[in-house]
């Protein structure tokens, strides 16, 4: 038995002092062209040439080397296969080894990649986020996962909350704060479908501080939103992004123009996100419908201050205006009938079926 150990052992460092030498060989004769590295003879890229490309110091290099021969000792381009199998180019494993050498050891992509995550997702989000490979397996990243998942309905719910970012996953607070916000919604009768609408699509209000959510969630109950309904975490979304001073200020930008407070906060419950538009933005659209249009206030909708006023808003108004004057369609057609719809839906309802009727009707226009 002591012979056999003996030769183990002895086989063992003999692979390392083999490594070891053709560490040495490698750095000796390293080459600085990327080029030459990446495309050599036969196509083959192992692991030595993955080093010699992101130009680790040697000792890293070397480090590295070690701990893989010894992680896998069937050998070391294993990883690399593997990191290439999950759709890393040469050029992006590059790119992530130079910010995290340490991925050549990882086993994190090995479950990112079971939990949902593509081969088309890895290589862009690791690039970005290359902290994530610096955290503990066992004891963040897969507890830290479970309370994410426990948020969303269902693992495709929770892999869209990650690749909005893993900023949070840095943040054990604003773990234990967006289970503390979203069990405030639950309370509340919210439904899982907004639940889980606020988690992947605004991670950054689920996962905020648990006392800034709650008074956002507060002014909008005191404003007498429905939970039931998606506008009330869009409206929590917006107020979490303002303060006082922010919402009274945008409140008097609008009363300049004549809307009463009642109107802004009705137009607020209809859709949120319109009290979120810059001044400029207020100012712009509100002179073209109201004064060169000639609108009532009251007939303005909300909706519109998302529009591009030039690209949208002003195009759209032109194509009504001739089919009115040539009487194709009513002349009170309210405005959220035409602006609010896709483009392609408005082609086909206000452009294509009446180039059928009237070929030349806007040509010139």
């Amino acid at each position: 038995m002591d012979h056999f150990l003996t030769a183990r052992l002895a086989s063992r460092n003999l692979n390392i002092v083999v490594l070891c030498h053709n560490a040495f060989l490698f750095f000796t004769s390293r080459t600085r062209s990327i080029s030459n590295t990446i495309h050599h003879k036969g196509g083959n890229f192992d692991v030595y040439s993955l080093i010699n490309l992101c130009e680790l110091c040697p000792e890293m290099a070397l480090k590295l080397l070690k701990r893989l021969q010894l992680k896998n000792p069937d050998g070391s381009n294993a990883t690399v296969d593997l990191l290439r199998n999950y759709g890393f180019s040469e050029t992006q494993l590059c790119r992530l080894v130079k910010r995290q050498p340490s991925v050549l050891l990882s086993k994190k992509l090995k479950f990112l990649h079971s939990i949902g995550f593509s081969t088309t997702d890895l290589p862009k989000i690791l690039i970005g986020n290359t902290s994530i490979l610096g955290l503990s397996l066992t004891k963040t990243i897969i507890p830290r996962y479970k309370i994410i998942r426990s948020l969303v309905s269902n693992d495709k719910e929770a892999v869209s909350t990650l690749k909005h970012g893993l900023w949070f996953f840095n943040r054990r607070n604003g773990m234990d704060d967006s289970v503390s916000n979203i069990e405030v919604l639950r309370q509340l009768g919210v439904p899982q479908s907004s639940i889980s609408l606020l988690v992947t699509n605004f991670p950054t209000v689920a996962f905020m501080k648990h006392l800034r959510f709650v008074t956002a969630v507060n002014k909008v109950k005191e404003m007498r939103f429905d939970p039931l309904k998606s506008n009330f975490l869009l409206a929590v979304q917006v107020l979490t992004k303002m303060n006082e001073v922010m919402w009274k200020s945008k409140l008097e930008i609008f009363e300049k123009w004549g809307w009463s407070r009642d109107m802004c906060l009705t137009a607020f419950k209809s859709h949120p996100h319109y009290i979120m538009a810059s001044e400029k933005k207020i100012t712009k659209v509100l002179s073209f419908l109201a004064k060169d249009m000639g609108l009532p206030l009251e007939d303005i909708c909300p909706a519109i201050f998302n529009n591009n006023l030039e690209k949208t808003v002003i195009p759209r108004f032109a194509v009504v205006k001739i089919l009115k004057s040539r009487g194709l369609v009513k002349s009170d057609l309210k405005l959220s009938s035409f602006v609010r719809i896709s483009e392609k839906v408005f082609l086909e309802r206000y452009v294509t079926r009446f180039q059928k009727i009237a070929p030349l009707l806007f040509k010139g226009t």
